[in-house]
């Protein structure tokens, strides 16, 4: 991913008008004029505030996953515990995504890749989402329920490993997803219960 510009109010005006154009014309269609006209400023101005057409697309995904992050956050935070936490908001992880579809056209057409290698390929991205997990994850290591060998970032790395894989699953309805999350977050992360 490129360095993108921290956002300020002039970059949140730019990206709200390529959200506009991208939903009116499409992310294919939708040139640099086009946001700038949006948005009321040259296009000097827009090349100014973003170097590229990729660091402008790239901050508006960046964008749009905080949104969904925030969203995701709070799914965890009403979660009664850590594998219920692991189950349910991977699978309102992807729902979510997947409910999103200007997020998906905009990384399937304007980063010529997958929405997975997107999302695990991008560093700040990984480091926000592992934000959005650190709470219950915190919740679950003073339950004695997570392993202890298992950095935060580790175990946020496996959880979009195993999202990634859900995501490209077309044969799996929810039910399916969870079984899915079940099967290998579960085991991978958690500490194995004694049966009772």
């Amino acid at each position: 991913m490129t360095d993108v510009p921290e956002s300020n109010d002039e970059h949140v005006t730019i990206i709200d008008a390529a959200i506009r154009c991208f939903e009116r014309y499409g992310p294919q269609r939708t040139s640099m004029s086009d946001i700038a006209e949006e948005a009321g400023i040259s296009r000097r101005t827009l090349y100014r505030a973003f170097d590229d057409r990729q660091a402008l697309v790239e901050q508006l995904l960046f964008r749009r996953l905080m949104t969904l992050g925030a969203t995701v956050r709070e799914r965890l935070d009403a979660a009664t515990d850590i594998e219920d936490a692991l189950v349910d908001g991977s699978v309102f992880s992807v729902e979510a995504a997947e409910a999103d579809a200007l997020f998906i056209d905009v990384v399937n057409r304007e980063h010529d890749r997958s929405i997975e290698r997107f999302l695990v390929g991008d560093e700040r991205l990984r480091l926000a989402i592992v934000d959005v997990w650190r709470p219950i994850l915190r919740v679950g290591r003073e339950a004695g329920r997570v392993r202890t060998e298992l950095s935060d970032e580790r175990i946020v790395e496996l959880i979009m490993s195993v999202q990634s894989i859900a995501q490209v699953r077309d044969d799996l309805d929810r039910e399916g997803r969870r079984d899915l999350f079940k099967d290998l977050l579960i085991p991978a992360i958690l500490v194995p219960t004694a049966p009772s």
